[in-house]
């Protein structure tokens, strides 16, 4: 085991307020709507949407379609050399950095990976041709994001130990209907069976049972991983805050005795941050050093 070395600086400021976990923001039903179909067919309704248009109002029907596709093109080339805001940057942090948990006053600390995790994958798919419109679905959705909002809201106080969690898509072996998965975090296990027996699970878990004969083209899963300290780490260079990164940590304030939020994101461009063994506290994160090309010195 190799032994500490100077504290870790943390990059996110704290807040009083508990940041909202990642899964499914604003843009998931825009996603999930758009995933519905193929590009073929969106392309072929777009297509019978024109013709019925320019049936009724003639060469002006090609003005909205016209003005849209200037548009995204003018825009695309404006950000692309710097005459416009580039929002795909929003929320970037342009550093090297890696996941580091606080500790219960709000310090990172000076050895990586000091501490167990628990990563929780649930997924759900919906094999039947109507896709999200298919019968049961939607009820499906609607308890999947009901117990997220839970686990995170009566996290605290329940001591199920929620960290955060993130949401994707599985696009890998079709083009419409993809898996969605959310990747969870929390601090133990028994947390997360704590909730998995809730009342704020088993209301969902109840509906599944009784109704998962009447739906077989609906499929769950969930995968759980208990890691132990020393045994994980991330690192993100020019990204924005998501998996492990995306997960907040309750402390006290010594000064004002408040309750704070902390992000674990801490700077990894240099001392045990700079490889992945040092990042699980098992080299002095030397072993790069003999190519000499660190770009983040």
């Amino acid at each position: 085991m190799v032994a500490a070395g100077k504290e870790f600086i943390g990059l996110v400021p704290p807040k009083e307020q508990r940041p909202r976990a990642a899964f499914f923001g604003p843009a998931a039903a825009q996603q999930l709507i758009r995933d519905n179909f193929s590009i073929t067919t969106w392309l072929a309704m777009g297509a019978a949407a024109q013709a019925c248009l320019f049936l009724i109002a003639g060469k002006l029907a090609l003005v909205p379609a016209v003005a849209i596709l200037l548009y995204r093109i003018l825009t695309t080339y404006a950000m692309s050399v710097g005459w416009m805001h580039n929002k795909y940057m929003d929320g970037v942090l342009m550093k090297k950095f890696s996941a580091v948990f606080p500790d219960a006053a709000g310090q990172y600390g000076a050895k990586p990976a000091n501490s167990d995790v628990v990563v929780f994958l649930i997924g759900a798919r919906c094999n039947h041709p109507m896709g999200m419109l298919a019968p049961g679905f939607r009820e499906l959705g609607g308890y999947f994001s009901q117990m997220t909002k839970d686990v995170e809201t009566h996290s605290e106080e329940e001591d199920f130990g929620f960290l955060g969690m993130t949401s994707w898509h599985n696009s890998s072996d079709r083009d419409t209907g993809s898996e969605l998965m959310e990747v969870g975090y929390f601090k133990t296990v028994e947390g997360l069976h704590k909730f998995a027996h809730s009342e704020y699970h088993r209301t969902g878990w109840d509906w599944w049972n009784k109704h998962m004969k009447q739906y077989p083209h609906l499929s769950i899963w969930h995968e759980t991983y208990h890691v132990p300290k020393g045994n994980w780490e991330s690192i993100y260079v020019n990204s924005h805050l998501s998996g492990i990164n995306s997960t907040t940590h309750r402390y006290t304030d010594k000064m004002t005795g408040k309750e704070m939020w902390a992000s674990p994101v801490v700077d990894s461009s240099r001392g045990l941050l700079k490889t992945s063994a040092g990042r699980m506290s098992r080299s002095k994160a030397d072993e790069h050093d003999q190519y000499g090309d660190n770009p983040y010195q």
